[in-house]
């Protein structure tokens, strides 16, 4: 009963090692601007974050640069969206006659596109109160994550140590560096607890042994190694990927940033009206393509994984809080731009929202 016990607990505290243990999630974006770059350098320019070493431990390592660089492509994805959210508003604003100064950024998140597509959305009521109609014809985009971008990154190899520590001895296998006292798979140079095959002049055994060695082997030793495992394997479970909740939510947020989508279309076409329904139709011909790329291809599929890599960055503190101060300082670095870049994503698409919800878009 006893050994039973015992069995159990050590696989409990196996179980929980692999539960502990995340990897790194897993094209340039543009810079990453603000303080959390301040305290951990890594959220800065290009690149990616998945060689950085920012904690000692190697699990808290692996689950704080998966989470600085999900964190990472956020930021700098957010700044996208509103960069081309802005910019397409600007170009259809100057098409209209609006002056530049009335599409200067606003003080607020977001306030870029927010500025410069209000004045827009307002010139369209305007043209459209007067009679103007247009129609748009529209085939969306559709985007597929590239998987094979985080192929195994949440899958990290347990330390030989870990392995030896966590399996039962009786299921523990490898080339033993020392003395093996257990089944040898290859040949057996010592005493031989059963069948030899060959002996030696001391009448030691020097061949395969049917039972159990105590010496040295030269292949697989089973059990029990006196001095040092070299690629230990456990056969006592069948190891599961080492990925948790954390690092599988950033590697999805990390594919879902890299998707490959294809081009927004549309046909704009004037139902009624006369100049002033022309140059809408005309410009919107020339820059809808962009902006609902922006509000619907990036902004709108990204926003439910922009908010779940601000969940992991509140709950990533507790779980690696002993992880050391730089660490932490990414955390916290990365945790303060991704809920910026939430908050940006947010803002963008609703001033894209505003401009493409005042026509009417059909698919086809």
């Amino acid at each position: 009963m006893r050994r039973g016990v015992a069995r159990s607990a050590r696989g409990l505290l196996a179980l929980a090692l692999l539960a502990s243990i995340a990897g790194p999630s897993c094209a340039e974006l543009p810079r990453v601007e603000g303080a959390g770059e301040a305290v951990c350098p890594e959220l800065r320019g290009p690149g990616d974050v998945l060689g950085a070493q920012l904690a000692a431990d190697a699990r808290a390592n692996a689950k704080v640069r998966t989470f600085v660089q999900a964190a990472k492509d956020m930021a700098a994805v957010s700044a996208t969206i509103e960069a081309q959210v802005a910019g397409a508003c600007r170009r259809m604003g100057a098409d209209l006659g609006i002056p530049p100064a009335q599409m200067a950024p606003r003080d607020e998140v977001g306030g870029q596109a927010s500025g410069a597509c209000g004045p827009v959305s307002a010139a369209m009521d305007a043209i459209l109160l007067q009679g103007a109609g247009v129609g748009v014809t529209l085939r969306r985009p559709a985007c597929e994550a590239n998987g094979a971008q985080c192929s195994g990154s949440c899958n990290v190899q347990l330390a030989p140590g870990q392995i030896v520590a966590y399996c039962e001895p009786a299921r523990l296998s490898g080339h033993c560096q020392g003395r093996c006292d257990g089944r040898c798979d290859g040949r057996c140079t010592g005493q031989c607890r059963g069948q030899c095959s060959a002996h030696d002049a001391q009448g030691r055994c020097a061949g395969q042994c049917d039972g159990e060695c105590d010496g040295g082997c030269d292949a697989t030793c089973h059990a029990r190694c006196e001095g040092t495992w070299q690629a230990p394997q456990c056969s006592w479970v069948e190891w599961p990927p080492s990925g948790d909740a954390e690092c599988e939510a950033c590697c999805r947020a990390h594919a879902a940033v890299h998707a490959a989508c294809t081009p927004t279309r549309v046909q704009v076409r004037v139902v009624q009206g006369g100049e002033m329904a022309a140059r809408l139709a005309a410009t919107l011909q020339a820059n809808l393509p962009a902006l609902l790329h922006a509000e619907v291809a990036l902004g709108r599929r990204l926003l439910g994984d922009a908010q779940t890599v601000v969940q992991v960055g509140a709950a990533l503190p507790r779980i690696v809080g002993d992880a050391g101060a730089r660490a932490l300082a990414c955390v916290a670095g990365a945790a303060e731009a991704s809920k910026s870049a939430s908050a940006r994503i947010q803002a963008s698409v609703r001033a894209s929202a505003s401009v493409t919800g005042r026509i009417g878009l059909t698919d086809g």
